[in-house]
Order: C-alpha cells, then sequence, then structure tokens
C-alpha cells in the first residue's frame, strides 16, 4: 500500500529530533487487516485449489509479519512507543456521535461503475480519542479523510493531519 511513503515520513519525523512516535494496539490490529486485505486482493484467483488459496494466506502472513517485526525492531530502538491502554476506557457514546457529525460522502469507484464510501469510519473516531489519551499533537496516516477533520471539528480539530505522501509539517507556532 502506502507504507513506503510510511516509513520515509517516519524516519524524517525521528531524524528532526522533535517528536516521538507513538501508535497504539488498535492502530496496529488496524495495519495488519488493511495488509491482509491488500495481499489477498491482490492474487487473482486462478485455479481456486487448496494449495493456491494456501499461498495466499502465506502471502498474507509473510506481508503481516513482516509489519510486525518492523514495529517490535522500532519499539525495541526506542524510536516508536506503543501505548499502554491499562486504566483507558473508551466513551463509545462521543465517537459514535462523530461518526453522524461527519458523515463522509458516496464517490465514484475505479473504473466508475460502482460506488464507494469515503470518511472518517467508526473505528478511525477511537484512533482520535487515543490521540487524546496520549495528548499528542499529530496524526500520521494514508488515511485522506482524517485530513478534513483538522480544523473542522470542535473536539478533534486542533490534531493536526500528516499525510504520508505529503511534506512533512512542522509544529504549530507555540506547540514546542
Amino acid at each position: 500500500m502506502h507504507h513506503d511513503s510510511t516509513v520515509r515520513t517516519c524516519e524524517a519525523a525521528m531524524e528532526r529530533g522533535n517528536c516521538q512516535l507513538v501508535t497504539s494496539p488498535l492502530a496496529i490490529m488496524e495495519a495488519a487487516g488493511a495488509i491482509r486485505k491488500k495481499i489477498t486482493r491482490s492474487h487473482r484467483l486462478r485455479s481456486g485449489s487448496e494449495e493456491e488459496r494456501a499461498n495466499v494466506n502465506a502471502d498474507a502472513g509473510s506481508a503481516t509479519a513482516r509489519m510486525f517485526m518492523y514495529i517490535d525492531t522500532m519499539a525495541k530502538r526506542g524510536d516508536l512507543r506503543i501505548l499502554e491502554l491499562e486504566g483507558w476506557s473508551p466513551d463509545f457514546v462521543h465517537p459514535s456521535a462523530k461518526v453522524r457529525e461527519h458523515a463522509g460522502r458516496a464517490v465514484y469507484s475505479k473504473g466508475g461503475r460502482f460506488y464507494r464510501y469515503r470518511g472518517v469510519g467508526p473505528c478511525d473516531w477511537l484512533q482520535f480519542e487515543l490521540v487524546e489519551y496520549a495528548n499528542a499533537s499529530v496524526i500520521c496516516t494514508t488515511d485522506a479523510a482524517f485530513a478534513d477533520i483538522e480544523g473542522n471539528d470542535e473536539d478533534f480539530g486542533h490534531i493536526r493531519i500528516q499525510m504520508t505522501n505529503a511534506s512533512l509539517i512542522g509544529p504549530r507556532i507555540g506547540d514546542e
């Protein structure tokens, strides 16, 4: 997917030295699911045999394992902190209100034959809650829907959004 640009963005942020990279178990689970989905979809069904399906599962498992190894390596080096969520009890009412407030929109899919939903999803609102819990100021993401929230939400609009395919943003004046 967009992980080469994500790695470059994270490394550039670390080189600056003015930030701490933080992730959560929720973000790690979401990334693992996205990788599995992407790898599985990239295989074209040919024979439908058990062997073919086993190869697809092996490729998806291997790609996911590489992601976990990268995260573990960064955490062991001290470049990445994985939030410990002991005592954190998310308020599910607040994110569900955000799902209604920011409804997203229908867009054409590639080829224009189907509609797809574009917008911040229900689990994404928990990511905003986690950013607040971690007292972080920036979300680094490949999901362009997050950019619609910056400056446009009473509760989470103050959180900066760093797209991994964009230039590295600096801190807001007075945020250092």
